[in-house]
């Protein structure tokens, strides 16, 4: 999300955004949720149509309405958005309809662009240039019969803005004054050829020559820039629409019949843009950014723009002259930080403009240090311009010797999870993350990613999808007191007891199993759960009574009748409430913040800044620890708490604490943490020149890809099924504009549908496919309990077992995970007290904010959770479905079809992975992170190849990891050729 749109209090989403004037738009939270990721300045046609039609107050011509209900029964609106997600309840035998023809088929192609003049806007001898794309923005209005005889009508709205017409005067480098003017046209389908903003900006150049002698040069450059118009129309080179791709905002559905006559709804793909055009246009592709401040240097290096973090929003155009090598510079942004100590320094005096008012620094420009440093001013210039047009970035990067595998935190103040620690045990609040240096480690960011996630993003935003930073919301905040207070806490008749939703509707003994898929999607969820997030809670020790203690503990009381006696003696169930971010629930409303970067990167592995991962790292060598422990390779631990069976205390050390918190999740961090090492055995023996930190970085950028490519290609299109395509569907590219920061209700509720896919019993088996001489593993005796991992067979017979095993559906929560979780507390009531711990609103709205409709009554709901007598157990504990947890009503959701989870879930889900993916630069596949011979063999990797690389006796295993069945020997898997890493 653009900075400009940040609120102060960190809620992305305030009652400032407005789409119209003067209407209920202003307050519809449809409206606001997507006025706050930009969609008024780069979407505008698109917001005022949509938010007409969610206020359903507005009047406009042509705009497609729903029918009034009748007053005295109000009736439920048909549901939008979100195709494919939910089942066919109804056999009809309804005659298949043709699709309409105004719809046109779908469009592969790249979209094309002409030249068109138009009358000169400008005092420049050269006349503009427009560019305007070739296709139209399509709108087509369909009416088909509906399953049941009626008639439905639907407006579809194609991410595809109004024709963009840019007007571009550009006039050559010279020493003599010049004036340029750059005319913004946007346009609307009407009339494609009208000017309605234009923005101005003049530049006075005067240029000394430099003398030929080694006397000092001087050059003077003054640049004066006008405010850009508060309306700038959105475009850009690769057809992108916009800040969010989080959209699930397509109004209506259409329907299909399968072959079995049942209803399916679909729709558009979310999103879908046409790929970059071959030769980008020869314009600057402006985006979202603050308002500019033009710095004046006096210096004999070119001028150059910079575009700081502020608000507010607006767009701008630079002219910038060729790019030369340039002399060595320093600087940084932070006025606290001293220079470095230089052999000469030359202060130099910088005059930022910016309207209204002007501000000075004093910038300092240092000559080359005699001693190594990790800055290279002309290496870093050169890998700017590679970041810049990454193509083939990792080729060149290699061929030139840039590459640069320490990362440089000197310059900053960086978070770290010891420091995380004391703060919440003396304060119990957290710190968050407010620095990125980027220019130190410029030819470092160009190939390798930041342990914390810092300057992933290189268009002005380097603290996106960082680790300790606030969480996202798709919704704002209800808390009680309206800033910190859960909900339900002051008001106790607002939500009905956490305990008594476990026992009456989340909880069951019934175990119902995938017939398709194994355990271990099950397990490897878990692992990319704590790999996306992880929220600070306030220490145990701070809660250790059953009361409420302000900003600390929400216990659960337990009744008298509560059928678990050893709650009944503690009389309560105990739980830490998240810990806030320093400054935040007093006067703007609580925020919690992510441990944990948003992007998938393997940090369970390697953590999640510099500091934590030399905790695990085996020295300089570029391995990590992994120690051997009766016969096999483990994560590290303090095997002198370990001598016999008896008396054997195990916690490892990982990237992430929580590896000890099932066996089942410490066995996949051995696993990859092997994999790590394997890669750097076989690096080191084909470049033997690199040194310990080339390895290791080498081994974890691979690493982080192996997991990136489990989890689009295997993992998730199992988990949404029909919904994939449309919620995240196919990669198109690297996008500055999307935020990657992980959304409060993904890991607080939507994710945490894998607690209902726990299991009693994992089976352990031998080569033979035979129970171990251990037998099965009971759950609770896996929990906290790491010992039994290296006691009692390793890992192996746990996969074994788990891939041999089919997986329960998660629409209810086992018994043994609401009754004996840890020993003695539930998780389920934990999870529905978390959600009012962070002020999640209530489930029917994010059934509105994904578009299925809103829902007065209970029977509004039998689409989406089609048994009856769970809708009467909710209306019976709930009262309103305006009450209903997130957590609970989107658990209890029948599955989408070919899917794991409900429709409300994958609206969560799907495309919160769509912006970790789409936001991400250094994901595998976007072009320059590798080689194009590497992404070929990176493509070859699945997690069936990983588990047969490093288990020590699995020689057998499913085609597909994640399915039943199909067993092939290891040989039949596909293995990377890592013979493409040999260095040039």
């Amino acid at each position: 999300m653009p900075s400009g749109c940040e609120a102060d209090d960190d809620n992305p989403v305030t009652s400032r955004f407005h789409c119209l004037k003067n209407g209920c738009c202003d307050h519809h939270e449809w409206c606001r949720f997507w006025a706050s990721v930009g969609e008024c300045k780069t979407n505008a046609d698109w917001m005022v149509d949509n938010c007409q039609l969610a206020c359903n107050t507005c009047t406009k011509k042509n705009v497609i309405r729903p029918t009034p209900r009748p007053s005295n029964h109000p009736r439920r609106p048909p549901p939008r958005k979100l195709a494919a997600t939910t089942r066919a309840p109804v056999v009809t035998t309804t005659t298949r309809r043709a699709p309409p023809q105004s719809r046109p088929p779908p469009v592969t192609r790249r979209p094309t662009f002409t030249a068109t003049a138009i009358p000169r806007a400008s005092s420049s001898t050269h006349s503009p240039i427009i560019l305007q794309s070739a296709r139209p923005p399509i709108r087509v209005a369909s009416s088909f019969g509906g399953s049941r005889g009626r008639k439905v009508t639907r407006k579809f709205f194609f991410f595809f803005n109004s024709t963009r017409t840019i007007a571009l005067t550009t006039s050559p480098i010279s020493t003599t004054s010049s004036t340029t003017t750059t005319s913004v046209h946007p346009t609307t389908t009407t009339t494609p050829t009208t000017t309605t903003e234009t923005t101005t900006t003049t530049a006075t150049t005067t240029t000394t020559p430099a003398p030929t002698t080694t006397s000092s040069t001087t050059t003077t450059t003054t640049t004066t820039t006008t405010p850009a118009p508060q309306f700038i129309p959105s475009f850009s080179d690769d057809a992108s629409d916009g800040a969010s791709d989080a959209s699930l905002a397509f109004e209506g559905t259409t329907v299909n019949f399968e072959t079995t006559r049942l209803p399916v709804t679909r729709r558009p793909f979310v999103n879908r843009r046409p790929p970059p055009p071959r030769q980008r246009p020869n314009i600057i592709r402006p985006t979202i950014r603050p308002t500019p401040r033009v710095f004046t240097v006096t210096t004999p290096i070119p001028t150059f723009a910079f575009v700081p973090d502020i608000a507010p929003v607006t767009r701008f155009f630079v002219q910038r002259p060729a790019v030369t090598r340039r002399p060595p510079v320093f600087f940084t942004t932070r006025r606290t930080f001293p220079p470095p100590p230089p052999p000469t320094t030359t202060t130099t005096t910088t005059t930022t403009t910016q309207a209204p008012a002007t501000t000075h620094f004093t910038r300092e420009f240092t000559q080359p240090p005699t001693t190594r440093s990790f800055i290279n001013t002309a290496s870093n210039a050169r890998c700017r311009e590679i970041i810049n047009d990454p193509i083939v970035a990792a080729e060149d990067m290699w061929r030139e010797r840039l590459s640069v595998s320490t990362e440089d935190n000197s310059r900053r103040q960086t978070v770290d999870l010891d420091q995380v620690i004391r703060s919440n045990t003396a304060n119990a609040c957290t710190p968050r993350l407010d620095e990125a240096d980027c220019e130190a480690n410029m030819c470092y960011n160009a190939l390798y990613r930041t342990l914390d996630g810092t300057c992933n993003n290189m268009k002005g935003e380097p603290l996106r999808g960082a680790s300790y930073r606030p969480y996202t919301r798709l919704l704002p905040t209800i808390y009680d007191n309206e800033v910190s207070e859960p909900v339900g806490s002051l008001f106790t008749d607002a939500r009905p007891s956490p305990r008594e939703i476990t026992r009456k509707l989340t909880s069951s003994q019934a175990s119902v199993e995938s017939p398709d898929y194994n355990a271990l999607i099950m397990q490897f969820g878990q692992f990319i759960s704590h790999d996306m997030a992880k929220t600070t809670l306030v220490p145990s020790s701070k809660c250790n009574v059953c009361q409420n203690i302000t900003s600390r503990c929400m216990s659960v009381p337990i009744t008298f009748d509560d059928a678990n006696a050893n709650f009944r003696q503690a009389q309560c169930i105990r739980v830490s409430r998240s810990s806030p971010i320093c400054g935040s629930g007093n006067l703007k409303p609580r925020q919690q913040l992510n441990e944990n970067t948003g992007y998938i990167d393997a940090s369970p592995i390697y953590g999640s800044s510099v500091h934590d991962s030399k905790k695990f790292r085996d020295g300089a060598s570029g391995f990590l620890k992994l120690p051997m422990f009766n016969g096999n390779a483990f994560l590290p631990f303090d095997q002198n708490k370990c001598r016999n069976r008896a008396q054997c205390s195990v916690i490892f050390t990982a990237g992430d604490s929580r590896v000890n918190l099932f066996v089942g999740l410490s066995a996949w961090h051995t696993i990859f943490t092997k994999e790590h090492n394997r890669l750097v055995t076989a690096f080191k023996r084909l470049n033997p020149h690199w040194d310990g930190e080339r390895l290791y970085q080498e081994a974890r950028k691979v690493v982080g890809a192996q997991v990136q490519a489990i989890v689009y290609r295997e993992w998730l299109p199992k988990v949404l099924g029909a919904s994939f395509a449309t919620v995240v569907g196919d990669y198109r590219g690297y996008d500055s504009d999307v935020d990657s920061t992980v959304a409060n209700e993904f890991t607080s509720a939507a994710f945490r549908f894998g607690h209902g896919m726990i299991q009693e019993f994992y089976q352990r088996l031998d080569t033979s496919f035979r129970n171990i001489s251990f037998g099965a593993l009971a759950f609770q005796k896996g929990t906290l309990h790491s010992d039994v991992l290296v006691n009692e067979g390793g890992v192996d017979p746990l996969i074994r077992g788990m891939f041999s095993q089919n997986v329960k559906r998660p629409q209810r929560v086992t018994t043994t995970v609401t009754e004996n979780m840890f020993g003695s507390t539930d998780l389920s009531t934990i999870n529905i007290q978390r959600g009012r711990d962070h002020g999640h609103p209530a489930y029917v709205k994010y059934r509105e904010l994904c578009g299925m409709g809103s829902a007065f009554n209970f029977e509004h709901l039998s689409r989406e959770i089609l048994n009856t007598g769970t809708r009467n157990k909710l209306q019976e504990i709930y009262g309103s479905v305006d009450k209903i947890d997130l957590w609970v009503g989107a658990l209890l959701e029948d599955p989408i079809i070919r899917g794991l989870v409900g429709p409300t879930v994958a609206c969560i889900i799907g495309p919160q992975f769509k912006r970790t993916r789409d936001g991400d630069r250094f994901y595998y596949e976007n072009p320059g992170i590798f080689s194009r011979r590497q992404l070929v063999e990176i493509r070859k990797s699945s997690l069936s190849r990983i588990i047969c690389d490093n288990t020590n006796t699995i020689s057998t295993i499913p085609r597909e990891a994640f399915r039943v069945g199909h067993m092939v020997p290891c040989s039949q898997i596909p293995s990377m050729d890592l013979n493409q890493w040999r260095d040039f």
